[in-house]
């Protein structure tokens, strides 16, 4: 079996990230469908999204130390938000 490519960390960095922008949107959508829509919520969870389409953007493949941070910090929002279902 082949080594995994160089760059599999950084897709696993910006699969988490994704996975986040995903999750986050999906909460945007159901707290605007409530009868009174927490605003604030709506705001910090949009504030959250861009910081996360931020690190996405910046994300540079060759920059380990940042995409390890990436994926440690993605993931863990992730595991929290699926535990929490």
């Amino acid at each position: 079996m082949p080594p995994p490519p160089a760059n599999a960390p950084y897709e696993v960095a910006l699969e988490a990230i994704n996975d986040v922008i995903a999750g986050y949107s999906e909460q945007i959508a159901l707290e605007q469908a409530r009868p009174s829509p927490n605003t604030a919520r709506i705001a910090w969870l949009e504030m959250r999204t861009d910081q996360a389409v931020s690190v996405h953007r910046s994300l540079n493949v060759c920059d380990d130390g940042n995409v390890q941070q990436a994926i440690s910090e993605f993931s863990a929002i992730v595991r929290a938000r699926d535990e929490g279902r």
